[in-house]
């Protein structure tokens, strides 16, 4: 046993951890920093359809020709445009989260540039071609790589959860529904699909009467009896703890009953539904529900708190969060009643790129055009989408804000000590392309992004609009396997590290790799 293990065993035994209370003890500073390091937790994000160009990003500099150009960088404060403009004010307290943005505009997914939603969703993280029609990525995505090389001491190497609709495809397996893949190429399959699943899979000590019971009241009582005792053991421990360790404990306490409060409120909801039919392909669980009632938005709001609780108690360095699917069939029914198309049906229903999108426009659009928020495009868009995507850029910077409340020692926040990274595995849904991907990283990464310092950054790399034909239609230049290696590099992962974590798979996605994206790390 090493000097690290035995220093967090005499730990635990010093403040008198119990089974119940050992997950939390885990994520205090004298236990998780005993290898002298402040670890950096990576974490994938993933929402379906693309965007509207027009309305996603920030405002700045665009490059000074349609022509390939230099890349263009544009430091804080950040002027959002309307999807993104979440991050300027976020959670119940109206955050301002601007420094730890980083938007990144004009990277190519080219592995994944097949016209369709189920390639780009296969090549989002691995980096690799998938072939039109595969049933499976030929390879790993970027976080199983990492966690493969990565010496963690951590119980779970990854975690893969989901925030899952009713509406999605869960009974099988297929490019539509997965993003992770494991080393040898397989399906990575979320730890659990539902907010009490996940809870009882990564704490289930504290999660005990969690399965199915004579009746839910049996249950409830069972669950309620073990957290108050959870509670209690939390606040006695924190009279044995030095300042530091104390307030981590209780951002933890915090964090935990707001989830335990979550899960009553769901089990509730749920108690008055009539549970779904067995045509239904609904997720079972916390708020199952009656047919039209989704889960889903309870849900988004549920798994950033767990996701949080994981990576604060050192479950885990690596983790990824998908909400829904590609090709989402989610209906945002929620969002008011003009919403009654599948948010897929709604990203088809707008113009292709560039052609339908600048018809009358003659020459080529102009950098104005890609680039600034035009009036004269606005109306090509439905008002449904642009609510769906708005409502996404707010779960995510709720995410990030939530991130931000839990300290993790030295007086940072787990949002400065984490790298988030939000993409979709198409760029626009009707054009069905992927040579302008959204990409955005949210997090300080341990000191190792510029956002932070800059109050927060754009990054835009140059479209070559000017080669763009109806036979070419591929107009980005710089492929996002380079941030796959950035990510990699920020997380300690040297390039000879990732060459052995991808095996066979090395020379396919060193081939579109250029190296690591020097501008947006700090110096």
């Amino acid at each position: 046993m090493n000097r690290v293990a035995l220093h967090r065993r005499r730990f635990l035994r010093l403040v008198g951890a119990s089974a119940l209370t050992y997950p939390f003890l885990r994520g205090v500073p004298s236990y998780a920093q005993a290898s002298g390091t402040s670890p950096i937790y990576l974490v994938l994000l993933f929402s379906a359809n693309g965007c509207i160009r027009y309305r996603w990003g920030a405002q700045g500099a665009p490059p000074t020709s349609l022509a390939p150009t230099a890349t263009s960088v544009t430091t804080g404060p950040l002027q959002f445009r309307p999807t993104l403009s979440a991050f300027a004010s976020a959670g119940p307290t109206g955050a301002d989260l601007t420094k730890y943005v980083t938007v990144l505009d004009g990277l190519f997914n080219k592995a994944g540039d097949a016209g369709t939603h189920e390639t780009g969703m296969s090549a989002l993280w691995t980096g690799l071609v998938p072939g039109i029609g595969s049933q499976a990525s030929p390879g790993p995505s970027i976080d199983q790589v990492i966690a493969s090389q990565l010496n963690t001491g951590t119980p779970y190497s990854s975690i893969a959860m989901v925030v899952q609709s009713s509406a999605d495809f869960s009974q099988s397996r297929s490019v539509d529904n997965r993003m992770i893949y494991d080393l040898n190429g397989n399906w990575v399959d979320p730890i659990a699909t539902t907010p009490a699943g996940t809870i009882a899979k990564l704490f289930p000590t504290t999660m005990m009467g969690s399965s199915a019971a004579s009746g839910p009241n049996k249950t409830m009582f069972i669950r309620q009896q073990v957290w108050n005792h959870v509670n209690a053991d939390l606040t006695r421990l924190q009279s044995r703890l030095c300042t530091e360790d104390r307030q981590q404990l209780q951002n933890l306490q915090a964090l935990w009953n707001t989830i335990l409060n979550q899960l009553q409120a769901a089990a509730a909801q749920a108690a008055m539904c009539t549970p779904p039919s067995a045509g239904d392909a609904g997720a079972a669980g916390d708020a199952g529900g009656a047919a039209g009632t989704d889960p889903f938005p309870l849900y988004a709001q549920m798994m950033p708190n767990i996701l949080a609780m994981t990576l604060a108690c050192n479950l885990t360095r690596v983790a990824s969060l998908q909400y829904s699917q590609a090709l989402s069939p989610v209906t945002f029914s929620w969002l008011g009643s003009s919403q009654t198309q599948t948010h897929h049906i709604y990203s088809h229903q707008t113009p292709s790129f560039p052609g339908a999108l600048f018809s009358g426009l003659e020459p080529l659009p102009t950098v104005a055009d890609i680039y600034d928020e035009a009036s004269n495009v606005s109306s090509l868009y439905p008002q449904q989408l642009m609510d769906i995507e708005s409502w996404y850029a707010q779960q995510i910077a709720n995410l990030a804000y939530t991130f931000s409340q839990v300290g993790v020692g030295g007086g940072s926040s787990l949002l400065d000590q984490s790298l988030i990274c939000w993409g979709s595995e198409i760029d626009m849904g009707a054009a069905h392309n992927h040579d302008d991907t959204p990409f955005v990283l949210i997090g300080g990464a341990g000191g190792k992004l510029k956002c932070t310092a800059t109050n927060g950054l754009l990054v835009r790399f140059p479209l070559n609009l000017g080669g763009y034909s109806q036979n070419n239609n591929q107009i980005g230049i710089r492929c996002h396997n380079d941030l796959l290696v950035t990510i990699a590099n920020i997380m300690g992962v040297s390039t000879t590290q990732l060459q052995a974590g991808y095996g066979s798979n090395w020379s396919g996605f060193n081939s579109l790799v250029n190296g690591p994206i020097n501008d947006i790390l700090a110096t």
